[in-house]
């Protein structure tokens, strides 16, 4: 994944957002806004028949400040959960967090521990943007494949940034600055990253199956927060992968920018998005033994 501004280009390998108190702050935010918007930690069919089993051991990928994970300790207090991240640095203290809950410093993008393989009931995953390169989410599929069970669940959430569009309340309103800024998440390109667009596509060919994808457009009360967090990360970004040389320099004019756009919002223009939803299955263990014969 990269982007271009002011003839530069950033995000070409690296995360890019801040991992300080702020930026923990945005994550748990954003988390409470996709769960205001979906309804839900773990779609309800996933629970009900037979879903998950009554004790079920559950993977959070990307764990961040573990939101997630805590939400589903007192939906599941019976559960094992394990959340991973790249970096431990928002984990909440274990001494606060519910006792069922462990984690784990874990890059994803490496061949996994072997004790991982094969454990899990349902490994979630959640808004990858910035972690997946290269409009390629393969490797990692392949490192959450091994983690489930067979049959196990993988339940993944993202943006859908081809769904990306300014819209406004009046036709005669000010929009520049949100054009300009949805122009950039377009990429040097001029084109969004697809690849969440095709995600289904690709877990396929990771050879999961029963897929089930859902899209939830943001509804218009949802509108200002989700793009007031997604102003805060693109401003974490000016400071983490923009260079920040002198008041002309690329972070410094990204975050004017980012004043322009944020007082049109104060007029109802803004960004809105889809969020997608995909879930799939692992194979059967016999099933997935056909597979890699």
């Amino acid at each position: 994944m990269s982007f271009e501004f002011k003839g530069q280009k950033f995000l070409e390998s690296d995360y890019g957002l801040g991992r300080g108190y702020a930026s923990s702050l945005r994550l748990n935010f954003q988390h409470h806004l996709l769960r205001q918007l979906l309804g839900y930690s773990i779609p309800p069919d996933l629970v009900s028949g037979k879903g998950l089993p009554q004790t079920p051991k559950i993977a959070d990928v990307g764990a961040g400040t573990a939101q997630w994970l805590i939400d589903v300790a007192h939906e599941f207090p019976s559960a094992e959960l394990d959340g991973f991240d790249i970096s431990g640095n928002q984990f909440p203290s274990s001494a606060w967090l519910p006792s069922n809950i462990t984690l784990t410093e874990l890059d994803i993008t490496k061949s996994i521990p072997a004790n991982l393989e094969g454990q899990y009931d349902l490994v979630h995953v959640q808004l990858f943007l910035c972690v997946v390169q290269k409009e390629d989410p393969s490797i990692i599929l392949k490192e959450l494949f091994k983690m489930l069970k067979p049959e196990g669940v993988l339940l993944w959430v993202e943006y859908d940034p081809t769904s990306f569009r300014v819209i406004s309340p009046h036709p005669s309103l000010k929009q520049i600055a949100n054009e300009q800024h949805l122009h950039i998440i377009c990429g040097p390109e001029g084109r969004p990253i697809e690849w969440p667009s095709k995600l289904p596509q690709h877990i396929e060919d990771a050879d999961f199956d029963q897929i089930v994808t859902n899209k939830h457009p943001l509804r218009p009360e949802l509108y200002a927060p989700f793009m007031q967090c997604h102003l805060c990360a693109a401003e974490e970004v000016s400071f983490t992968a923009m260079s920040n040389d002198g008041p002309e320099a690329q972070g410094p004019a990204f975050r004017k920018l980012l004043g322009e756009v944020y007082e049109e919002c104060k007029t109802g223009v803004t960004m809105a998005e889809d969020i997608m939803v995909v879930t799939a299955r692992k194979p059967p263990r016999n099933q997935e033994a056909m597979l890699v014969a």
